[in-house]
């Protein structure tokens, strides 16, 4: 028949290869090794039809890497079977030269499991590890070309709170989270950690002062050097390394005191370097990198908000879940349904997306505020401007959020931080 996973915790009487021997013209090959770092499930959809994948990077005890990838049905299938720091003998997958820019493991090639691959759970083998660091000072990171993967290991100076982002490509929302790490060369840098990593690594996991190791991060340019995580980049904290008692002897003893940013202040590249007008925005668009996000501060008055209706509010009904807020569906009196949590829940919640005209000297542009900031500018939560709403219905519908929003004419310059991806749609 075909393939199959068991948990018999064993496999010792099979000769592995090891994962550096590993080519296309093998035909029958068996490795042994630890699952380092295990990628979200990620789904995609063009012309050719939609599907999903994820990858796992492996380690052997000789030191061999190499990433497995897993599609449509046999994703659905390993997903659940493969855990990160877990130990597996896998046979019968087909190898392909990688792609080198997105796979960075050293390995030429990548494995390919089909639903007909072997996987055995072995449990515990302490001769392989559970990560290989290569680890670089920060201070290097200077001179690293854009788009370099690396790996660190740094002391948490600060941590900020979660924010969200909205894609302008994909409309899809983002959670991100900035952290600031330093070493002992004396030099620091932002490291943005996205969704789900975002979501994991909050103030409690990492307070200040605990040691962060992270493999496969990307060097980035903006407002200096910063570093991004990426969907395979694997963490410890407070790892059991000789550079881990260094690091915390080091940072006890000076805590940090002179240490120089490679990043611009204010946390992933938010910095007073990157302040544009109205008028730079069209040209930004003309020279934007279509591969990459650009970040910048605009400071502009508000004139005046798009004009809203009872059954067309300026927010949507969102999953109550503190970590989606994906749009919800009523599917019966206050039951709403998530499809990406694939839940029901007793209620939901409501979050912001305010559509807004704003004005400099140089000219005006619509703007899209989202929960976080239109918040902060109407002063008022969604829940609490759709419950004054509702309590002021003998007001023309029309006419409702108009005398709400002419209240915010007195405000003045209001900064904006947008992010114009790929360079698409005229929000802000």
């Amino acid at each position: 028949g075909g393939g199959g996973y068991n948990m018999r915790g064993g496999g010792q009487h099979r000769n592995y290869h090891p994962i550096s021997s590993l080519n296309p013209y093998q035909n029958k090959w068996v490795i042994k090794a630890r699952v380092t770092t295990k990628g979200s499930m990620r789904t995609w959809s063009n012309h050719k039809g939609e599907g999903k994948l994820f990858s796992i990077e492996l380690l052997d005890e000789q030191g061999g890497q190499i990433r497995a990838t897993m599609f449509q049905e046999a994703a659905e299938k390993f997903f659940p079977i493969f855990q990160e720091g877990k130990v597996y003998t896998i046979s019968r997958g087909s190898l392909k030269p990688r792609n080198v820019k997105f796979n960075k493991t050293p390995h030429d090639y990548e494995l390919n499991l089909g639903r007909d691959a072997e996987v055995e759970f072995c449990g515990e083998d302490k001769k392989i590890k559970h990560q290989l660091f290569d680890f670089k000072p920060i201070n290097a990171i200077q001179d690293m070309p854009v788009e370099t993967y690396v790996d660190i290991i740094g002391v948490v100076q600060s941590i900020e709170p979660i924010s969200e982002i909205i894609s302008s490509r994909t409309k899809k929302e983002h959670k991100k989270r900035v952290i600031r790490l330093c070493d002992t060369s004396n030099a620091g840098i932002d490291l943005t950690l996205w969704n789900d990593k975002a979501v994991e690594f909050d103030e409690n996991a990492l307070p200040t002062g605990a040691i962060l190791a992270a493999k496969g991060l990307r060097v980035g340019d903006f407002s200096g050097r910063s570093l991004s995580s990426g969907f395979t980049s694997a963490f410890q904290i407070n790892p059991d390394l000789p550079e881990a008692t260094k690091l915390h002897q080091w940072y006890q003893a000076t805590q940090g005191q002179g240490v120089t940013s490679l990043s611009a202040s204010g946390g992933g590249g938010r910095g007073p370097s990157r302040r544009i007008t109205i008028g730079d925005i069209q040209e930004l668009r003309q020279n934007l990198d279509e591969t990459k996000a650009e970040y910048f501060d605009l400071k502009a008055t508000l004139i005046f908000c798009r004009k809203y209706e009872f059954d067309r509010p300026p927010w949507y009904e969102a999953c109550p879940s503190d970590s989606c807020n994906k749009k919800v569906m009523q599917v019966d009196e206050g039951q709403y349904r998530c499809e990406k949590c694939d839940k029901i829940y007793p209620g939901r919640s409501l979050r912001y997306i305010l559509s807004m005209m704003v004005a400099d000297e140089d000219g005006h542009q619509w703007v899209t505020a989202f929960n976080t900031e239109a918040e902060a500018i109407l002063g008022k939560t969604a829940e609490q401007l759709n419950e004054y709403v509702m309590n002021v219905r003998k007001i023309p519908q029309s006419d409702i959020f108009c005398s709400i929003f002419s209240q915010l004419h007195a405000s003045n310059a209001i900064p904006l931080v947008r992010d114009v991806r790929y360079g698409s749609g005229s929000d802000i």
